[in-house]
């Protein structure tokens, strides 16, 4: 929950960042943000004007804490002092800017992706927080369940297919693209990326960031990478029909290509291609897998408390054909201090597979609906998001609240 205001801490002097010493209130106040944000293992810092007030908001774990409340009078200063680090033009006030800027702490290198965007009351700051050391890229320790992760090695190491990863924003679709990508890079392969931005550099890998200004998009970066005789080609996003099609052919023509697709739930993938104009015949020869994934909060393993499963929760996980007992334990948040007194600690991937099979195939071919689609998966072994959920519910890891916040019942 976020901290009172009693409790919300004073401006103090922090680690500087640049190893640079500055008296500068503004300065002390930034590189505090930064610091703070970064050792709290924050994803997102947003500094936002308010009334008569500047609000620091992180996003930990998945949900927004404030922070800090600085002075009206600190606003100006503060974005100018991020526009300056970040290499933005301090004189533009009217128009969105990003930028990126890099900042060492604790002798390890930061990015961070800056987005400015002019509101009614100032302009609002978010900072992506990119720290690599804190993102492990295997997809072996994202916490798939067993059928997807074996679903998703079998698939990765054909030569030629499209691999879809869907899910919301924030939903960890581009680590697990990354790590799909680190589990079969080899000196052999040749791997090209075409992202909006690049996120995270990966050794030995070449990687294309979107530029719409110049006309270089999705579909554009799409058709020259294939003239660079790759074997895996990963697509940040399949946006629209354009790139969605050079996609398709891409994966028809000798090519392993991974992307992601804004959809909730892996059934949905087919429907929106065909939305997009994709005819289904192309969807079914070239899609192999399809993975729809959320990230749940885990409970922190020093203060969470057992308890016993009221009727109506046990209900609800025999439902999902869970077995359990009079004697069942689940757990549930209480907060310490290893935890900034929230009850969880770290998140993990919570995800439905979709093997495109060949009755699935037909299905497709047919233009079935999204829900016979799904009805003939489930006969096939899929196993949905919210059941994935509530075994981890089950093995004393998240709460029911937890996977109902972030999961869709069927």
């Amino acid at each position: 929950m976020p901290p009172s205001e009693k409790n919300e801490k004073p401006i103090q002097e922090p680690a500087i960042p640049s190893g640079v010493i500055d008296d500068n209130p503004v300065v002390l106040a930034v590189n505090k943000i930064l610091v703070e944000g970064i050792e709290k293992g924050s994803s997102d810092i947003l500094i936002e004007p308010l009334d008569n007030e500047v609000q620091v908001r992180y996003r930990i774990d998945g949900i927004l804490h404030r922070m800090h409340l600085f002075p009206k009078s600190f606003q100006d200063g503060i974005v100018g002092r991020i526009k300056v680090m970040s290499g933005l033009d301090i004189s533009e006030h009217r128009l969105p800017q990003d930028g990126r800027l890099k900042m060492t702490y604790s002798s390890k290198e930061v990015d961070l992706r800056v987005s400015v965007l002019p509101a009614s009351l100032g302009e609002k700051v978010v900072l992506r927080v990119l720290d690599k050391s804190r993102t492990v890229l295997d997809i072996s320790t994202l916490g798939f369940d067993q059928r997807t992760l074996e679903l998703l090695k079998v698939n990765l190491v054909k030569p030629v297919g499209m691999i879809l990863v869907c899910g919301a924003t924030g939903s960890g679709k581009t680590t697990t693209l990354y790590s799909a990508v680190q589990y079969i890079d080899s000196i052999d392969k040749n791997i090209v990326t075409v992202e909006d931005p690049v996120e995270y550099q990966l050794y030995g890998i070449n990687q294309v960031a979107v530029s719409e200004d110049i006309g270089l998009n999705f579909a554009s970066a799409l058709r020259s990478i294939l003239r660079q005789d790759p074997d895996v080609v990963l697509v940040g996003e399949i946006r629209d029909f354009e790139a969605a099609d050079i996609a398709i052919k891409a994966s028809l023509t000798g090519h392993l290509l991974l992307s992601t697709l804004h959809t909730i739930s892996a059934t949905g993938s087919t429907v929106r291609l065909m939305n997009m104009g994709i005819e289904p015949f192309l969807i079914a020869s070239s899609c192999l897998l399809v993975v729809a994934q959320v990230l749940a909060r885990l409970l922190c393993p020093k203060c969470k408390e057992p308890y016993h499963p009221s009727k109506e929760v046990a209900d609800v996980l025999r439902a999902s054909h869970l077995s359990l007992d009079e004697q069942t334990v689940l757990y549930r948040k209480k907060g310490c201090n290893e935890c900034n007194h929230a009850g969880f600690k770290g998140r993990t991937v919570v995800a439905e597979s979709l093997e495109i099979t060949a009755s699935i195939r037909d299905l497709i071919i047919a233009r079935a609906s999204e829900q016979d689609i799904r009805n003939a998966a489930y006969k096939e072994g899929m196993v949905s998001i919210s059941e994935n959920g509530f075994q981890l519910v089950l093995e004393g890891l998240t709460t029911m609240d937890e996977i109902l916040r972030v999961t869709s019942l069927e």
